[in-house]
């Protein structure tokens, strides 16, 4: 049995190249990178050096880079949403660099978390320096982003409207680490229900997306904020970040060389995403106890075991069931886009971004 399903989205990105990051993300990457480098340039001790070699700028040894780094797409997301409305990108600019600074510190503690030795095809902090030198350098590195956030009154934004954004931005921040302990918290339940899965997502990938999104178009214009248009692209971004961690999901399971992860690596770690979430509640019978067993050792898992778990997705449809739980929600979102008047062709970008979570395949 192919443990892999067949399908057009999987046959035609397997015949041809994967899909590019949207047109829009090259109008916004030298601004970005030059905020976010300005905000390390006076810093010297060697701590942030761990930092420059994780936003891609240095090697290990500390000679200049060209590893990309990311997508840098929260950032991305922000100066789109501030063009949508019409405004400033330079009232924008703290935002940006605060939103990927948390990203980044976030992924340098999952790293730890998960042990993975590898991201972005480089190895990770902790795989490196330690341990013990990644918790500190992404606690350092959640600071840099609040410092980040303390100048947008320097960039023009009022300081009602920079209050509002600093909580905002702490808020969905929390959110973010709520969502991260309940998804490690999954690794261990007999069971997660769908809606439990939706929560978790919503808070640990969902809530800087579409942070991302409300605070751009919130502090750009320079009237101050168009509140029902902020309220939303708010919405649109809760949408697009469900989107986002659902594919993640599937490229958890059935990633391959662009993810730089192997087929069935979620299966492996007993990850309790989506596929997983779909196969122990739709198998029934014999197979049904042995998911269940799979999921439940504390043992290393024997390719045997993966192999069953990937059988049983195939047999049950669970890729097609993921896919179309995020086509469902971005039929919704695309809807909400079209609604809006946004200036000049963000609105197309927006639609561009949305097709591209869809089918992305890393």
């Amino acid at each position: 049995m192919n443990s892999i399903p067949i399908n057009s989205a999987q046959s035609s990105s397997a015949e041809n190249k994967p899909p590019s990051l949207p047109a829009f993300f090259a109008r916004y990457q030298e601004r970005i990178d030059e905020a976010l480098r300005a905000e390390l340039v006076d810093l010297q001790p060697a701590i942030y050096d761990i930092h420059r070699y994780y936003m891609g700028w240095q090697e290990i040894d500390g000679t200049d880079s060209k590893s990309l780094g990311g997508k840098r797409m929260r950032p991305t997301l922000a100066m789109l949403a501030a063009d949508s409305v019409g405004g400033d990108l330079e009232r924008a600019d703290p935002i940006a660099v605060a939103l990927e600074y948390v990203h980044n510190f976030s992924l340098i503690h999952d790293d730890l978390e998960d042990m993975d030795r590898v991201r972005h095809h480089r190895p990770t902090v902790w795989a490196i320096w330690g341990e013990s030198a990644a918790i500190i350098s992404g606690n350092a590195m959640l600071k840099i982003a609040d410092t980040a956030a303390w100048k947008l009154r320097a960039a023009g934004v009022d300081d009602s409207v920079a209050l509002e954004a600093e909580a905002e931005l702490t808020g969905h921040y929390l959110k973010m680490m709520e969502g991260q302990y309940l998804d490690i918290s999954f690794e261990t339940e007999e069971s997660v229900s769908v809606e439990q899965y939706l929560d978790m997502i919503e808070r640990k990938t969902g809530a800087l997306i579409e942070a991302s999104i409300y605070l751009g178009s919130l502090v750009a214009p320079r009237l101050g904020p168009d509140r029902v248009k902020a309220t939303a692209l708010k919405a649109i971004g809760y949408d697009l970040g469900r989107i986002f961690q659902i594919r993640d999901d599937v490229l958890g399971v059935w990633g391959g060389e662009e993810t730089g992860k192997p087929v069935g690596a979620d299966i492996r770690r007993k990850k309790k995403a989506l596929p997983a979430v779909h196969a122990l509640s739709a198998s029934t019978g014999a197979t049904a106890e042995r998911l269940k067993q799979i999921f439940r050792t504390k043992d290393d898992l024997q390719e045997e075991d993966v192999n069953v778990v990937l059988g049983e997705m195939d047999n049950l449809g669970t890729y097609d069931y993921c896919q179309s739980m995020a086509e469902s929600r971005w039929t919704d979102c695309k809807r909400m886009i079209e609604s809006l008047d946004l200036s000049g062709s963000t609105a197309e970008d927006f639609t561009e971004l949305g097709e591209f979570l869809l089918v992305r395949e890393s």
